[in-house]
């Protein structure tokens, strides 16, 4: 497989598991089915959509319709892991991977369209921040990169990491945003705080 279609895939990734915790939160919070679902793609393809939008390219994204599948495979898989007696956890984590895959593809991909250093960590870290905030504001909690000490901040640690291994190693982009997903996942999980 090329190294795009890798690079594709982990933005899919992202999408899902967007989807799968806000599916997984509202219905937990005893959302209906169909709202919980409306939400999750909502979530799921707010990031992608926001962070092409701002690179100029949002038509692109909206014309594919892996997003959409990967948003709708996600709130259904939300909807079954709400009834789980650990579903906050399984909220907390789907959340982590989606903030930590959302901010290292957001820098990445805005480094490759020609934004300086600042311009794509900001992105980045946009791009982590955009899912979840629709969903917290949409279920009527406290946006959690306010809430959390380690949110937005294992966002941008992230978004730099996968910058600097992208100036400094010249590796494949897809691993350059894979490196600043691992560091994200590793700080808001070890940090993080996987209690209601």
């Amino acid at each position: 497989m090329s190294a795009d279609l890798y690079f594709f895939i982990l933005d899919l990734v992202a999408s899902f598991a967007l989807a799968t915790a806000a599916s997984c939160r509202a219905r937990t919070n005893g959302a209906h089915f169909t709202g919980a679902a409306v939400l999750a793609c909502l979530s799921g393809l707010s990031a992608p959509v926001m962070r092409d939008a701002l690179l100029g390219s949002a038509v692109m994204t909206l014309n594919r319709g892996e997003y959409l599948a990967a948003a709708v495979a996600g709130a259904l898989l939300g909807e079954v892991l709400a009834h789980n007696r650990n579903s906050w956890k399984v909220f907390f984590w789907f959340d982590t991977v989606a903030l930590a895959f959302s901010a290292g593809v957001g820098a990445v991909k805005a480094a490759i369209w020609g934004i300086g250093l600042t311009g794509s960590l900001l992105l980045g870290v946009l791009a982590a921040l955009t899912g979840g905030s629709v969903r917290d504001i949409a279920l009527g909690d406290m946006a959690r990169f306010v809430e959390e000490n380690m949110y937005a901040t294992a966002a941008a640690f992230g978004a730099m990491l996968a910058l600097a291994v992208m100036i400094c190693f010249h590796l494949p982009v897809w691993q350059c945003a894979l490196c600043g997903a691992l560091l994200t996942l590793a700080l808001r999980g070890v940090w993080g705080k996987a209690v209601p």
